[in-house]
């Protein structure tokens, strides 16, 4: 027979169990949903700063940040039109909130007494580091670590350096989005349209480079008052964990080709003074080294791109074989050009591998790897005194629609 205390305690532990509810269950209405923050140094602290910095009784890494966190506005995505100028006005789709402090967390709890909904940063899409936190010493690692560490943060927020400060790339109208945020996440996606924007890095990526030391590149954007432009490259030192300088458009297309993560994209010959246009469909490429001698090892890039004639200034037939040997030729004089531009860049300039060479030894050289790991692009520098080079072969798979064009000559075009 059941004992029929135990039959009641049973019920009540049942009962508890369906009418409970989360202990830290915040109603949705009262989340402050946070999509974009923008780091920088407080530029009115600027001299004070200065002076801190130098004190001898200063702990090393300390900085101030100026945060900018923007907020969704629900009752903005859903009016019929937008008003622009004011933020935070009734038609406003976000809300930008700005603060400084020692901390980031010091920052986000100093939200509080200006917001009636506290930073929840699940949503959180892209987040901006300014070329001066970047640049100085611990603060871009010091920026992160909040992030890192809070539990509701997704690591796939985007990473990204501005050039300049942070905070107006949060502050622009875009015409055709109406969460800046938003805008800035789809442009930097556009990968397969452009090869001049680096592939998204995640936060969940930097934290990895930050803790195995390897060199690492970020994208980088810039913005004026209606739109961004996500397009070049930040390039950090793995060992100071420090930005040491920008690649252009050009380099940061080259360094793509190298690096084996050009999505599409276009590409531009130059035949008898007439402008081709190359539409990427694919490119890989592939390494091999002489490592011989570890004080100076070769390296060469093997480059193969395919794709399709979409644009042509050039009049030609475009079904001798003569004449696309040597439109491929041109173009892929034209991907080593900027693979060399971009290797002169970081490898004799910056002397930091962000070509992926550090990675290639480890996984096809592992013992040299082990003697030299230490010394690879800082120390000694065994990267800086290797030799690189690159080749490439472009293979043009269709013309289009037509096959030849119109034979005129330049004087009777102008």
């Amino acid at each position: 027979m059941i004992d029929r205390r135990f039959v009641r305690t049973a019920l009540i532990g049942l009962c508890a169990f369906l009418t409970s509810g989360c202990w830290d269950q915040v109603p949705i209405e009262e989340r402050g949903f946070v999509i974009g923050v923008a780091i920088d140094f407080p530029r009115s602290s600027a001299a004070e700063e200065t002076a801190e910095k130098e004190a001898p009784d200063r702990p090393e890494g300390r900085w101030r940040f100026l945060v900018t966190h923007q907020f969704v506005v629900p009752g903005g995505l859903v009016s019929g039109s937008q008003q622009r100028g004011v933020q935070g006005s009734a038609n406003e789709a976000f809300l930008n909130l700005a603060s400084e402090g020692d901390s980031l967390l010091e920052i986000s709890s100093e939200l509080a007494t200006r917001s009636s909904r506290f930073p929840f940063y699940q949503h959180l899409k892209v987040l901006i580091i300014s070329e001066e936190v970047a640049k100085a010493n611990h603060a871009f690692a010091d920026a992160l670590d909040f992030f890192l560490r809070d539990p509701e943060l997704r690591r796939s927020s985007k990473v990204m350096i501005a050039k300049g400060d942070a905070r107006p790339v949060l502050e622009i109208s875009p015409i055709n989005e109406k969460l800046p945020a938003m805008y800035i996440n789809a442009v930097a996606e556009n990968i397969q349209k452009n090869a001049r924007i680096l592939p998204e890095i995640w936060l969940g990526e930097c934290h990895e480079n930050l803790m195995n030391e390897h060199s690492f590149v970020l994208p980088r954007i810039t913005s004026n008052e209606k739109e961004v432009k996500v397009a070049g490259a930040a390039v950090f030192n793995g060992k100071s964990n420090r930005m040491v300088g920008f690649l252009g458009e050009e380099e940061t297309e080259g360094l793509n080709f190298l690096t084996d993560r050009v999505k599409g994209g276009m590409l531009k010959a130059v035949l008898d003074r007439e402008l081709v246009t190359f539409n990427i469909e694919s490119a890989s490429r592939k390494i091999k080294a002489d490592t011989r001698h570890k004080e100076r090892m070769r390296f060469v890039y093997t480059i193969t791109c395919e794709g399709v004639i979409d644009e042509t200034f050039k009049p030609m037939n475009y079904l001798s074989k003569d004449a696309l040997k040597t439109l491929q030729d041109h173009l892929a004089k034209e991907i080593e050009r900027m693979a060399r531009d971009t290797i002169r860049k970081v490898h004799k300039q910056m002397k930091t591998d962000v070509l992926g060479l550090g990675t290639y030894l480890k996984q096809e050289h592992p013992h040299l790897w082990k003697q030299l790991k230490h010394d690879w692009d800082y120390g000694r520098n065994y990267f800086a005194s290797s030799e690189i080079d690159v080749k490439a072969t472009v293979y043009i798979r269709n013309v289009g629609e037509i096959n030849t064009t119109e034979t005129r000559s330049r004087n009777e075009v102008r």
